[in-house]
């Protein structure tokens, strides 16, 4: 009884559906008169209706649920009806053990046909799933291809542009010393020169961000790396009327990278800080080892940067300058990596921006 019972309690339509048709069905049966031999045997084969399709919509239990629940209320009628007859209760007995046998065959063949549709579909879901990333992947690169064309063009278009640049340069200093010195004029010509400093500063980093040179790899003590780049730039610092606080880790090893191209990548990194601290404040330099790791880490008390700006602070053509290229940091980026190192920006805890430089030791 117990499967009939928790077949009941389920209490969906299609449940309760199968319990009203097989009552239905026991009461056409019931009703109907022996004397009527055919109709009464039609109402009896209608059983199998409702346990064919409990037993494929709800499997091997469902099924035998509705067969022994079939089987109970069928059986007072047989011992009613055909209790002096023993060859036709024989044979209403093999019927109700054949209600049995239908359920599982058929619960086991919906069972298995359920099966194999669940990994037809998820087969069907893999290829879809695999078509979309191979799309992606070529979609990616064709993307590749055209950038990498694009920026073989853009590198050969910068490096025509450096030799004009030379030319006009020297063009106007050679009219310094032509042209009267009027006030028009000298500023003109000081237009002229800053402009294609500016200029060939630009054709510069695209040149170094196209084409980086390939680090040389040698042992560097960070501690003196860190120090040297504090000599460089201690003009700039006082000249911005900002504060250095340093923590560098005693004993600090040794870590294989090309100290040219990190010196270059603090420097850059400490003088993008004294910009975002017009009017002075501090800057900190720490370094310190974690996780087998080498971290330096620049924070300053400027503005800070926003989260959008943030994410991408190291991607070309991104930058918070007015006239800014957007290259420096991004050139900053591929140096770190190139010498097997991250990079990685977040904002102070009051204010000002926190970058990260982890090594491997």
């Amino acid at each position: 009884m117990e499967p009939i019972q928790r077949l009941i309690r389920n209490g969906n339509p299609e449940t309760m559906m199968i319990v009203v048709v097989v009552v239905l069905i026991t009461g056409l049966h019931f009703l109907t008169s022996t004397k009527y031999l055919l109709l009464h045997e039609i109402f009896q084969r209608l059983y199998y209706v409702p346990i064919i399709y409990a037993a494929y919509r709800y499997g091997v239990r469902g099924g035998l649920a509705t067969s022994i629940f079939s089987s109970l209320i069928y059986l007072p009628h047989i011992f009613q009806h055909w209790d002096h007859y023993e060859i036709y209760m024989l044979n209403q007995l093999a019927e109700v053990l054949l209600f049995q046998v239908v359920a599982v065959v058929t619960g086991i063949l919906a069972n298995a046909e359920r099966v194999q549709r669940t990994r037809s579909e998820q087969a069907a879901s893999e290829r879809q799933q695999a078509y979309e990333e191979l799309k992606q992947t070529v979609e990616q690169l064709m993307v590749a291809e055209r950038m990498t064309t694009l920026a073989q063009l853009s590198l050969a278009l910068v490096h025509e542009i450096r030799n004009p640049l030379g030319g006009i340069r020297g063009a106007a200093e050679a009219l310094e010393t032509v042209l009267p010195p009027t006030a028009s004029s000298g500023e003109f010509l000081a237009i002229i020169q800053a402009e294609v400093t500016r200029l060939n500063r630009l054709v510069t980093e695209f040149l170094e961000f196209g084409r980086p040179r390939v680090p040389e790899k040698l042992p560097t003590p960070p501690k003196e790396l860190i120090q040297s780049v504090i000599r460089l730039t201690k003009q700039h610092l006082k000249e911005h009327k900002v504060e250095v606080k340093t923590d560098l880790a005693p004993d600090l090893p040794q870590i294989l990278i090309d100290s040219e191209q990190i010196k270059q990548v603090l420097i850059n990194l400490i003088l993008n800080a004294l910009e975002a601290m017009p009017d002075g404040g501090e800057l900190y330099l720490g370094a310190h080892l974690q996780h087998n790791e080498l971290e330096i880490r620049i924070a300053d008390t400027g503005h800070g940067v926003s989260e959008e700006i943030r994410e991408r602070l190291f991607q070309p053509f991104v930058t918070t300058k007015a006239k800014g290229s957007g290259l420096g940091l991004a050139i900053c980026g591929k140096l770190v990596t190139q010498n097997g190192g991250t990079i990685s920006a977040e904002n102070g805890s009051d204010r000002g921006t926190v970058l990260w430089l982890r090594f491997p030791i």
